[in-house]
């Protein structure tokens, strides 16, 4: 499997240094994956059409488009449901840890774009378009 161009590189990373250390000597290390990595799963691209939408209409020209390579709820539903992710920010940028944290600005603005996208996603459905 590929892994993103993120963990790809950060696994570089981690070899090089572990290079570096054994190549000092008096130590050595050996780089071992603690798991098989994630496979990349594609969210639906209309769901993600009616939350890019409601994103700008609530933000514009403030959001963005990105992959996570985390493991999400998202990635397994998405094998028998239609799926997509909406991300808000962290506070420092700290995700997936105890210190997360999300200005309370930012919280309601998600609930925001994502009842409209449900909204979206309902009123295609329900008009068959």
């Amino acid at each position: 499997m590929r892994l993103p161009w993120v963990l790809a590189a950060f696994a570089a990373l981690v070899e090089e240094i572990a290079a570096e250390v054994n190549g000092l000597g008096g130590a050595s290390v050996t780089v071992t994956p603690a798991r098989a990595p994630v496979a990349p799963t594609v969210m639906d691209a209309n769901l993600r059409d009616h939350i890019a939408r409601a994103a700008e209409a609530h933000a514009p020209g403030k959001w963005v488009e990105l992959e996570s390579a985390a493991f999400h709820d998202a990635g397994v539903v998405s094998a028998v449901l239609p799926s997509a992710m909406l991300f808000i920010p962290s506070i420092g940028g700290i995700s997936h840890d105890f210190a997360e944290d999300s200005h309370d600005s930012d919280i309601v603005l998600g609930c925001q774009v994502m009842a409209d996208a449900a909204a979206s996603a309902l009123a295609q459905a329900r008009d068959g378009a």
